[in-house]
């Protein structure tokens, strides 16, 4: 998509029902589990995002920025990539851990704690960037981008599902219910994610700013008005 355009597609409604996915190896997987929360319209884009960057990593090198439990970075290396999967803190690192060995997996993906600035990631030359849910609690969303795009390869992808509008009651009901919890996460007790500024939603201005940084192909709109992927590609230097 053209910076320009400004152009957002929906996602075609689908029946809905378990989604699957086969492996190089001929593993069926179900893209339920590894996507974990999110709910139908999640699952949706992240089949969509798999039928843009295909589903045979082998050989290919992938960001998971985020990586919460580490199911997502499980299904990239049982995909055939190799996977440095980095996240702000170390909560859920253990478990994370656990997951990848449990799948067999543990010796194609680095788990790392980092700063939440990209420009400290060590490795570079990645074929693949992904987030998750992730970009809604960065405040320098363009800054974050361009640091990003120095771990990529020439043409590396980036495929981003993120958070969506919601209106500013709702934002507001969730400032205060995240106030009340110590701005924490259920899911990672005792790490503080969120304040009066923070998650950002993905506004049209906000989605612009991909484009800034990325050559941008396709953003598109999942079922529920909450959820977007965005796809696209490294800008030459």
């Amino acid at each position: 998509m053209p910076e320009s355009s400004g152009l957002i597609t929906n996602l075609p409604a689908r029946p809905s029902g378990p989604t699957t996915i086969v492996t190089p190896a001929g593993q069926s997987l179900s893209l339920d589990y590894f996507v974990g929360w999110g709910g139908p319209s999640v699952i949706r884009l992240a089949t969509k995002a798999l039928e843009i960057i295909g589903t045979d990593f082998t050989g290919r090198r992938v960001l998971d920025i985020g990586f919460g439990h580490g199911q997502m970075s499980c299904l990239f290396a049982l995909l055939g990539a190799q996977v440095v999967a980095v996240d702000t803190h170390e909560v859920s690192l253990l478990e994370a851990v656990a997951e990848a060995k449990r799948w067999g997996v543990e010796d194609r993906i680095q788990f790392t704690v980092y700063s939440g600035d990209p420009q400290d990631i060590q490795h570079t030359d990645f074929d693949i960037a992904f987030t998750k849910s992730v970009l809604l609690l960065v405040p320098e969303l363009e800054k974050f981008l361009h640091g990003l795009s120095t771990k990529l390869r020439s043409k590396g992808q980036v495929a981003f599902i993120e958070n969506g509008f919601h209106n500013p009651l709702s934002v507001l009901g969730r400032r205060i219910v995240h106030f009340l919890h110590n701005n924490e996460a259920r899911d990672y007790p005792g790490v503080s994610m969120y304040n009066w500024r923070l998650p950002v939603y993905l506004s049209p201005a906000r989605i612009r700013t991909f484009g800034k940084v990325f050559d941008v192909q396709q953003v598109i709109k999942g079922e529920s008005r909450h959820w977007y992927l965005i796809h696209g590609f490294k800008r030459p230097s």
